[in-house]
């Protein structure tokens, strides 16, 4: 839940902030193209863009703020990708406040790729308790203070194979909770409930053929991440978390394209709570508030198709099912999955790279969201 939320729902833009990222772009970026990120000229390009932004999501309901990205290229060659850095700032209307930053560095023929996210929040949250069944009346509000940071290195062993290692260091505090009567926290004895630290390296290996990093039309893609977390080397707790994301891209006439995504999250060990396997975000099971279900581990699949509609604009219907489980084999069962389903617009901000806004309406059981947010889902 920590790092993920930031990851997902980073980039929120008004519409007026196409005209920022269109300046300065020639007559082929209206145009539509399948290739990758545009190669760099052999002259060196910077771009620093600032924008003012508006949140929304079930999480944070309404917010404002300020967000910028600054373009670059470190090498001169056609081959380098562009690198950004990305930094937004914003308020809600539940009072939670977020600083986050992330960025994407790349090497020539992307040999090496770092990338790295940090951020600060005060964040009014909801929990439910643990479990796929958790009553939707049974809420309970908490807040926390949370610091994360999580630089990860990826080298290409071979074709489209990358290698990586990465580090995470999180500190949970000034947490607040149980103010209105009994609380779930200490009923269900939740790991984390007084805050702490957790410390961990991970190992990454990936599989990468997309042709486009903002929105595929056609390849496929799979990350295995295992990260251990260990009082050895500074964490509060004892866990290791598995990750596993696969998503394939199906094009077809007209630009179409079918998406899908099958995301599987497990957790072994002493686990506190903010990094658990939660269900729902802006980028998986849209239509559920973050953490809505959480357990050990959750399994998630979704597809999504996407349709140009007509110049920058474009259309997507997407639906998936879910669930929670206190084990791997648990979340695995097909009895009582949630389901997730909703439709969306994109404005294509940058067309020549496929950078487009997107608003999604998504729907759960009992839950609704509306999600305003930078790139596709996945």
């Amino acid at each position: 839940m920590s790092i993920g939320r930031f990851l997902f729902i980073f980039w929120i833009v008004i519409l007026l902030s196409s005209r920022a990222f269109a300046q300065g772009d020639d007559k082929a970026a209206d145009s539509k193209s399948d290739e990758p990120i545009i190669p760099v000229e052999h002259k060196k390009q910077k771009r620093l863009v600032l924008f003012p932004v508006i949140v929304k999501s079930p999480e944070y309901l309404w917010g404002a703020g300020v967000a910028g990205t600054y373009f670059f290229n470190l090498w001169h060659d056609s081959t380098t990708r562009t690198s950004n850095i990305k930094n937004v700032s914003f308020y809600t209307v539940r009072r939670q406040l977020v600083i986050a930053s992330d960025g994407t560095i790349y090497s020539p023929n992307e040999k090496y790729i770092l990338h790295f996210i940090a951020s600060f929040s005060h964040f009014p949250d909801k929990f439910w308790g643990l479990g796929n069944d958790s009553n939707v009346e049974s809420v309970e509000n908490y807040s926390i203070s949370q610091f994360d940071i999580y630089p990860q290195i990826l080298r290409k062993i071979r074709g489209n194979f990358y290698m990586g290692l990465s580090y995470e260091f999180q500190n949970v505090y000034n947490f607040e909770y149980g103010s209105e009567g009994p609380s779930k926290f200490d009923s269900e004895n939740i790991t984390g409930r007084n805050g702490g630290k957790i410390s961990g390296g991970g190992v990454l290996l990936t599989y990468d053929s997309r042709n486009n990093a903002f929105s595929p039309s056609k390849g496929f893609y799979v990350q295995y991440y295992i990260g251990d977390y260990n009082q050895s080397i500074g964490s509060d707790f004892n866990f290791t978390i598995h990750n596993v994301d696969v998503r394939t891209y199906v094009p077809f006439k007209k630009d179409r394209v079918l998406a899908f995504q099958l995301n599987i999250i497990s957790t072994v060990g002493n686990t506190p709570v903010r990094d658990l396997a939660s269900m729902g975000s802006s980028s998986y099971m849209r239509g559920y508030y973050d953490g809505r279900f959480t357990d050990r581990s959750m399994v998630a699949f979704q597809t999504e198709f996407r349709v140009p509609v007509k110049g920058r604009w474009g259309f997507t219907t997407f639906a998936g099912v879910g669930r929670v489980g206190s084990s791997l084999g648990d979340a695995l069962q097909f009895s009582n999955l949630k389901p997730s389903f909703g439709v969306g617009l994109r404005y294509a901000l940058r067309p020549k790279e496929k950078l487009n806004l997107r608003i999604d309406a998504g729907f759960g059981k009992q839950s609704q969201g509306t999600y305003i947010n930078i790139g596709e889902a996945f």
